[in-house]
């Protein structure tokens, strides 16, 4: 392994990805060496290039208890600048990852485990984050609406390439981590959620798990069918066979968490259908009087990591 902390002096690091039919690079520029009374352990920073995107920093959480003689876990995360400091995001919010996974790392709960944070794109957060193929299944004006609102289009199939073809091999090839799929695993929320379970149908030999947390179903801010009905669609297509990951659901009651109940249910029936075993290979749980926030993700956090990293 190389170690496990890239000196300060590291100012960039071309990453090439080959492909069947084309060769992808991303020019990776180290930032800055994050510590703060708000972060337990520390971040390294990094700024991410790509002609396909756009740039974006993120982040390695290294724990407290780190170590470079151990191989690591690694949950990629998406929208990353709100899971570790609350001082610095936009409503003073975060879903204190550094705090609950050193604690299940302490207590012996989970095993020796890394964070890679990617910080969403602002106004393309939408376009990367909603399935793109899932569109080709829809035929109404929800759905049109939703894809107007793409300032250049959808680009979801490229924002899991540059997770699967940049972010990773980077993150392999400079920190002691697994390499393979049992190591790796990936979390997100509303639309993270979406784009998290979208990633696992693109990329399936990647990753052995990815939780879902207050899944968008509705892709609006308003109750409908078509939008719901195209991402079941997908994912009844498109998921792996059961018993080869971890799937993890979940929702509150309370605020746009009030509109997931009927959609998750229908999930759920799917999962049952296409042979996925609640509480085994897959797990949905409700959270009562709960909203959609970072500080709701953050007070369950505990509950998707357990069931993904446990064996």
């Amino acid at each position: 392994m190389k170690s496990s902390i890239l000196p300060l002096l590291l100012t960039s690091f071309l990453v090439q990805c080959n492909t069947a039919d084309k060769k992808k690079s991303v020019d990776v520029e180290f930032s800055e060496k994050v510590e703060s009374e708000f972060i337990a352990g520390h971040l390294d920073r990094y700024l991410f290039k790509t002609e396909n995107l756009s740039e974006r920093f993120v982040d390695v959480w290294i724990p407290e208890s780190y170590q470079n003689a151990m191989d690591f876990n690694v949950i990629y995360m998406h929208d990353g600048q709100m899971l570790f400091d609350e001082s610095l995001t936009w409503n003073r919010q975060e879903w204190r990852v550094d705090e609950t996974l050193n604690r299940m790392m302490d207590s012996g709960e989970i095993p020796p485990t890394i964070v890679v944070g990617m910080w969403n794109a602002d106004n393309q957060r939408t376009a990367e984050y909603f399935p793109e193929d899932a569109l080709t299944l829809r035929d109404g004006e929800v759905s049109d609406e939703l894809l107007s609102s793409f300032p250049n289009g959808a680009r979801a199939n490229r924002y899991v390439d540059f997770v699967a073809e940049s972010v990773i091999p980077f993150v392999e090839d400079n920190y002691p981590v697994k390499k393979n799929r049992e190591g790796r695993f990936m979390i997100g929320s509303s639309y993270g959620g979406l784009i998290s379970l979208y990633s696992l149908t693109k990329y399936p030999k990647l990753f052995s798990g990815v939780a879902a947390l207050s899944t968008h179903w509705p892709g609006t801010f308003d109750a409908n069918d078509e939008i719901p009905d195209a991402i079941r669609e997908y994912l009844k297509r498109s998921l792996p066979k059961p018993g080869s990951h971890k799937i993890y659901f979940d929702h509150g009651t309370e605020t746009l968490d009030s509109l997931y109940a009927p959609y998750q249910q229908k999930v759920d029936t799917m999962m049952l259908e296409l042979g996925f075993k609640q509480g085994q290979d897959f797990k949905s749980e409700v959270f009562e009087g709960t909203g959609h926030s970072e500080s709701a993700w953050a007070d369950r956090l505990d509950v998707p990591v357990r069931y993904l990293l446990r064996p």
